[in-house]
């Protein structure tokens, strides 16, 4: 049984071979994962839970928290019947949501146990996002310890920065060789 080709040309000006198959399937459908229930999945995901996270909007995260878990089993379901790996990242995305929303009610049930005291007048609290430093200055204070009066090695920042500069460089790696020095 031999396979016939067809070459075609693209939208986009690049020419493409189309196997002939006797199913009406290309061979190569499986490198989409544009199927409609993905794109209805992560347009969900993404306007009820990513988008609230990234504008700090606690309130739409608490009011959509109960659906987490009907996601997950949907996701779970839909992954057993197709094997698409996305599923599963999707999965772990909401798992991780999940417990960021948890964490931040933790917290605010915290901060009114510690801040309450009714014989205030008035009290003000303000929530400040953490300043990070740049990331070659927040591995030197891990991995060597904080200097005092923030007086770093040149030297050594400059060599995390290169090693920064390598692609997937671990943590592990990354300290293995500034004990290295």
């Amino acid at each position: 049984m031999s396979v016939y080709s067809i070459t075609s040309l693209s939208l986009t000006g690049k020419q493409k071979i189309n196997p002939i198959s006797l199913t009406g399937k290309s061979l190569y459908s499986n490198l989409s994962s544009s199927t409609p229930y993905n794109i209805k999945i992560k347009r969900i995901i993404f306007d009820r839970f990513i988008t609230p996270i990234l504008s700090k909007n606690w309130k739409i995260l608490r009011e959509n928290v109960f659906q987490i878990n009907e996601i997950i089993k949907r996701l779970d379901k839909y992954y057993q019947n197709t094997n698409d790996e996305t599923m599963i990242v999707y999965k772990y995305m909401l798992t991780i949501i999940k417990t960021s929303i948890d964490l931040n009610e933790e917290l605010d049930d915290l901060e009114n146990k510690i801040f309450q005291n009714d014989t205030d007048v008035a009290k003000m609290i303000v929530k400040v996002p953490r300043i990070r430093l740049r990331p070659e200055l927040e591995l030197y204070n891990l991995i060597i310890g904080k200097p005092d009066k923030n007086a770093y090695n040149k030297k050594i920042v400059d060599y995390i920065s290169s090693l920064l500069k390598k692609e997937y460089i671990t943590y592990n790696e990354l300290s293995d060789k500034l004990k290295e020095l």
